[in-house]
């Protein structure tokens, strides 16, 4: 092959290197062939498009989130706990939490504070979320989510904008799982206060927190309950009438605001309802009339000056309103007097039934505790209480709380030796009382229950073995006889009331129907 071949060979090896690095470097950006594949431009979409009337006012109502969102999220904050105690409880579990102290493995509804995942000794560390309520810095947030950190350790709190400030521990109250806490700022954006008593079931509300540490995340839902006592708090005297939602709320919510569709804060988020420990469905606020009452107290005072009525209460049920004449189940049942409170001051009696303090309907007993909350000792309160078949009016001027504790008594009451009577239609036996039984249980009448048939009448409406039956229908019963007497004047389908003395010496009253089969 002569030079002018080869140099010609060459070329032509060179032009077609070229031409196939073009192709490829075509194929690797089109993914199709080459170029000469595509002829003309396909339309793609739907441009002549129009949403329907109903969809233009749709979107209007979701611009109303929108706004909504917008408003709220630089007034939530995120909060960092660490806590300097080598006793930490901090599960593995990231999902479970440990603010409760009676908590069990496997409770329905769990505070929902965030710690980390980790060993089971190490210094407690933990998430939740805060709401700005003042331009100079008070933010409210859960009494569980800084509690561990109020003697020793560290609050760190995270604006939406990323700033960070290390906050000052100013008080809580553990009544109402309400704390406050404070940073040295300015001119913070500060959240409105809505009106909690307004907030009705089915009404949209906008959750706003830090769950698992994703700041500002906004989920929606409706209000599903008010008025919800979920037995949480785990005191006598707790402050139980949460804001039941829907919407979405997990571990790092605690804390966050829960708000209407104007934006304005109706409930701080603070539970869930749970058995994995993550959101199943429900959460729960304490309502914003409280916690705004707390968080002022707190600010003004650094404690909490709430009034007390002084009463032991529980729920009015069929049964119970049937044997106190009540047309139907509500209100307040007194249980017991608090010796020295207000209510025995001011003639509330054992029995009673509170129906409405200053013209607010009683449904339950969370009713009257939720509003004696926002109280002061030393406010005056109308009790509108239904007793011996009619109501009746009592002004009552709370009180602060006693600080003195009642001894309970663990004694197991002694063995009677008399025969017992056998109420088969009530599910129990009782006994005469001993003179050891009159001291132990400091009464000088009633019989005792000695024993109970399981599922029985008896054991379903609360009565236990070794309760003191003092009165039926209001009738002192001294003997078993006159007890026998006693519940021979109670027809079959009517209720008896049955004033007992438990072995702590408090007293309660049950309500049993005759010929009811549980």
């Amino acid at each position: 092959m002569n030079k002018k071949t080869l140099f010609t060979a060459i070329g032509l090896i060179f032009i077609g290197i070229v031409i196939g690095v073009t192709a490829l470097t075509g194929l690797q950006f089109t993914g199709i062939g080459s170029a000469q594949e595509h002829k003309g431009s396909a339309a793609i979409g739907n441009a002549t498009y129009t949403p329907t009337p109903a969809m233009i006012w749709l979107k209007s109502m979701n611009q109303a989130f929108i706004d909504v969102a917008n408003i709220v999220k630089p007034t939530v904050v995120s909060i960092d706990v660490s806590a300097k105690t080598s006793t930490a409880r901090v599960p593995n579990d990231r999902f479970h939490n440990f603010e409760d102290e009676g908590e069990k493995e496997g409770d329905l509804f769990r505070f929902f504070f965030r710690p980390p995942g980790g060993l089971n000794e190490m210094p407690i560390r933990g998430s939740g979320s805060g709401v700005i309520i003042s331009a100079d810095g008070y933010i409210i947030t859960n009494h569980h989510v800084v509690k561990d950190a109020a003697d020793k350790g560290t609050i760190t709190i995270i604006l939406d904008d990323k700033r960070e400030y290390k906050a000052k521990f100013i008080g809580s109250d553990p009544l109402t799982d309400i704390a406050v806490v404070k940073i040295d700022a300015q001119d913070l954006p500060v959240i409105a206060f809505g009106n909690s008593d307004s907030v009705q079931v089915g009404e949209w509300v906008l959750a706003v927190g830090n769950p698992f540490s994703l700041a500002s995340t906004v989920t929606a839902g409706i209000v599903s309950a008010i008025g919800r006592n979920i037995g949480i708090i785990g005191d006598s005297y707790g402050v139980e009438s949460f804001i039941q939602t829907d919407a979405a709320v997990n571990p790092g919510n605690s804390g966050g605001a829960l708000v209407n569709v104007e934006g304005r804060l109706v409930g701080i988020n603070t539970a869930i309802a749970t058995r994995s420990g993550g959101y199943q469905g429900y959460s729960f606020a304490v309502p914003v009339n409280i916690a705004k009452a707390v968080a002022e107290d707190l600010i003004k005072y650094g404690r909490i000056s709430r009034g007390y009525i002084g009463v032991q209460i529980k729920p009015v049920d069929a049964t119970a309103a049937k044997a106190l004449g009540l047309s139907k189940p509500e209100g307040a049942w007194v249980q017991q007097l608090v010796k020295g409170g207000a209510a025995e001051g001011a003639g509330i009696k054992e029995g009673d039934v509170i129906i409405s303090v200053d013209g607010r309907k009683v449904s339950a007993p969370n009713d009257l505790q939720a509003y004696i909350a926002r109280k002061h000792a030393g406010d005056e309160v109308v009790v509108k209480v239904w007793r011996d078949g009619r109501e009746r009016d009592i002004r009552v001027t709370l009180k602060p709380r006693s600080d003195e504790q009642q001894i309970v008594s663990t004694t197991k009451p002694e063995p009677n030796d008399t025969a017992p009577l056998k109420l088969k239609e009530l599910g129990l036996d009782v006994k005469d009382l001993t003179e050891a039984d009159k001291k132990r249980y400091e009464v000088d009448y009633g019989v005792r229950v000695s024993d109970l048939q399981p599922f029985g009448q008896a054991a379903m409406r609360g009565i236990m073995k070794g309760d003191v039956i003092l009165e039926v229908n209001g009738d002192k019963v001294r003997s078993v006889s006159e007890f026998k007497s006693a519940i021979a004047k109670v027809k079959s389908g009517e209720a008896a009331l049955l004033r007992i003395r438990r072995a702590d010496k408090s007293t309660q009253f049950v309500a049993i129907e005759m010929g009811k089969s549980d």
